[in-house]
């Protein structure tokens, strides 16, 4: 199965700018299978091991893993897109 254009879509906006994913991919980033199987529509969650696996290999271990991990990320890129940029 592969993985919908949308779901790419947002999940790279999940990594450049903290962009909540929604409810079924953030499940997935916080690695609670439980909560993302519930989530999925048909599509999904028949490409769930294809989204997943793209997750391990295409996003920054710092963004997913956990709910801390994914909290973390959240904050990180908030404060990246608010706080003045420094220039020397």
């Amino acid at each position: 199965m592969e993985i919908s254009p949308l779901v790419l879509a947002n999940l790279n906006r999940w990594i450049s700018h903290g962009v909540n994913p929604g409810h079924f991919l953030t499940a997935v980033l916080m690695n609670d299978l439980r909560e993302a199987v519930v989530r999925a529509d048909d599509d999904n969650l028949r490409a769930l091991p294809e989204i997943v696996n793209w997750v391990r290999r295409n996003a920054p271990i710092g963004c997913w893993g956990s709910p801390q991990a994914v909290n973390r990320w959240r904050m990180s890129r908030r404060r990246a897109v608010h706080e003045p940029q420094i220039k020397g």
